[in-house]
């Protein structure tokens, strides 16, 4: 049986991390913005040290923020248990682990890591209707992509059909999942939630 802090921590490694093992060095990592996900990064170094008995650090880097953790069990359990891609790739092809995909309530906190990294939440003025709400993950995973669709269709969302898309600056397309309304965004807190602060403040404000 899988912890569900542990799963979360897999999905937010699916969602904005990546993995190294290569001539006797292995770690993971995670990239953020150094201004909204402060908070964030925080609560995943202490989920780190819970779950994996860790001690890190958010440090800053590049105008980001960035936490590194050296460790070969925890490497060899990410990549032989959970499956997620190691080394250069690992965005395009990422997906969630068959282990969990067939159990919304194991799921659900993976889709919570992937929606803390990969997930916007914003609210615009739509067909007359103001504060109308939104949440949309993106990734450059065609995989991960349906299967999150599929899964939130599976679990009585109304998911908008898959957009794929190339901004200008992009060296390749990307795949958005929509979830708009505030009966969507109100079932998605209730069930899977959000674990990034600033992403559940502006649903919560949302609705």
């Amino acid at each position: 049986m899988f912890d569900s802090a542990e799963l979360e921590l897999v999905g937010a490694i699916i969602g904005d991390g990546h993995i190294h093992q290569k001539n006797s060095k292995y770690y993971f990592g995670l990239t953020g913005n150094k201004i909204s996900d402060r908070l964030y990064f925080l609560k995943l170094a202490a989920l780190i040290k819970y779950v994996w008995h860790k001690e890190t650090k958010v440090f800053e880097s590049k105008g980001g923020l960035r936490i590194r953790v050296y460790s070969k069990n925890i490497v060899g359990r990410l990549i032989n248990v959970f499956k997620i891609p190691f080394n250069s790739g690992k965005c395009y092809s990422v997906s969630i682990p068959e282990s969990v995909l067939s159990d919304f309530n194991l799921c659900r906190h993976v889709l919570r890591g992937i929606a803390d990294t990969d997930g916007s939440v914003f609210v615009s003025d739509k067909k007359g209707a103001k504060n109308y709400p939104s949440l949309e993950i993106t990734t450059v995973s065609e995989k991960l992509a349906f299967q999150i669709r599929q899964i939130l269709v599976e679990n009585g969302f109304r998911v908008a059909n898959l957009r794929k898309y190339k901004s200008k600056l992009a060296t390749t397309a990307a795949f958005k999942i929509g979830l708009y309304g505030k009966a969507n965004l109100k079932k998605w807190v209730e069930l899977i939630g959000f674990s990034n602060p600033v992403k559940l403040a502006k649903a919560v404000a949302s609705l």
